[in-house]
């Protein structure tokens, strides 16, 4: 069951509402004039965790986060050798 009372909510300020219609058999929207595209044709993909329609200029982007950590493992970052100040922070008098 989805946690309702702690679900982010999107930020209504910037949410218009969009007329849905039908064109022939097509399933159309009317998208308001601020949020129109410059461009023929957009791509449309479902969210996966919400189910809301996304439509962006930009297709997908897709992270094969197994391929950049192969990568990774192949180049020897595994061998880097980190510096880093583990000192104890310097306690300050202020006032």
């Amino acid at each position: 069951m989805p946690d309702v009372l702690n679900a982010k909510l999107p930020d209504p300020r910037g949410i218009k509402k969009a007329k849905v219609f039908r064109n022939g058999r097509s399933q159309a929207v009317r998208i308001p004039a601020e949020y129109r595209f410059d461009a023929d044709e957009v791509y449309v993909r479902r969210d996966e965790q919400s189910g809301d329609l996304v439509l962006s200029l930009r297709p997908p982007v897709k992270v094969d986060w197994d391929a950049i950590f192969k990568e990774l493992d192949e180049a020897g970052a595994a061998e880097l050798e980190l510096h880093r100040d583990l000192s104890p922070p310097v306690k300050r008098d202020w006032m």
